[in-house]
């Protein structure tokens, strides 16, 4: 099986065309997921990883977290994924279908770097009604639809975010993604994101699409205005398409592989490593600007 290590704003996340059936358990899928997601095996680790059955005319795609539980959805790995399907099909538009919900992958023009990107269409988010737990007033409360809770700070505290992502896990019922957003102009915003399941990685799709909703509700943006969000692992433009009152979130941002390579169903490496050594130095000089954005707008931050 080819394994195929994608990012999405440095959020690394493989994906792999297998289906879980292919496993003999349950037991032996998540052992898997845990062997390969290991950033101290042989693949170097990563945030996630997408299975996912091209056999069908419309993709269906499995996301587990690096402790072999299953997650709705992971937005950068999904770009990363969608970027694939387009390659091997040669279309310009695709639909993968995770759980219950369909996600459509459009390609995009590359960045002057060179950096591939794609346009990742989402299916609406909600707002869900009810209060939040002891601790997270002032947090917003979005669907995409793995939860997250979002806040607008004045100056962003890594310590803080850390603080109340860790306790998320306990404070909501199914644990949660914690956000903090702040502005640096009204259409430039940064996003740092405390992943369920993850802990600190350096971006998060579906944080970005849920931040960007959030920060409409809180401050009145108009929610079809194209923001750049960045994050520590780099930036991507996000807006919402309004049709009958509800909100789907559009991300356009990097699909970047990193390279590929074979693995066996107990995540043992059958071949050598394959690296994408033109996408990979194109990448460095995007994220290098991106940095230096942030610093200049005294924003501390780093890649976990």
């Amino acid at each position: 099986m080819e394994l195929v290590k994608t990012h999405g704003s440095l959020n690394e996340i493989f994906a792999l065309e297998a289906v879980p059936s292919a496993w003999e358990s349950d037991d032996a899928l998540r052992a898997f997921v845990r062997s390969v997601c290991d950033r101290g095996s042989w693949t170097g680790g990563s945030d996630g990883i997408y299975l996912y059955d091209a056999a069908a005319r419309e993709t269906r795609a499995w996301f587990f977290n690096p402790d072999g539980s299953s997650a709705e959805f992971c937005g950068n790995g999904m770009r990363g994924l969608g970027r694939l399907i387009l390659d091997l099909r040669g279309t310009d538009a695709e639909t993968v279908t995770v759980g219950t919900s369909s996600y459509t992958i459009r390609r995009a023009e590359p960045t002057p770097e060179g950096v591939r990107r794609v346009i990742l269409e989402h299916p609406p988010l909600n707002f869900p009604d009810g209060e939040l737990p002891d601790g997270y007033a002032g947090f917003t409360s979005v669907s995409v639809p793995n939860p997250h809770v979002i806040r607008v700070v004045d100056a962003y505290s890594e310590p803080d975010l850390i603080e109340a992502g860790t306790k998320a896990d306990h404070a909501f019922a199914e644990g949660a993604n914690v956000s903090f957003l702040q502005t640096i102009t009204d259409d430039d915003v940064f996003v740092r994101t405390f992943e369920r399941g993850a802990g600190m990685t350096p971006s998060c799709g579906s944080g970005m699409a849920a931040s960007r909703a959030a920060y409409s509700k809180v401050t009145g943006t108009d929610p079809e205005r194209p923001v750049t969000v960045r994050n520590a692992g780099g930036v991507a433009e996000v807006s919402m398409r309004v049709r009958d009152g509800q909100w789907f979130p559009v991300v356009a941002g990097n699909a970047t592989v990193v390279y590929r390579a074979e693995v066996g169903l107990g995540g043992e490496q059958l071949g050598p490593i394959t690296w994408a050594e033109g996408e990979n130095a194109a990448y460095t000089a995007l994220d290098e600007r991106n940095t230096l954005r942030l610093k200049s707008a005294g924003i501390e931050t780093a890649h976990p």
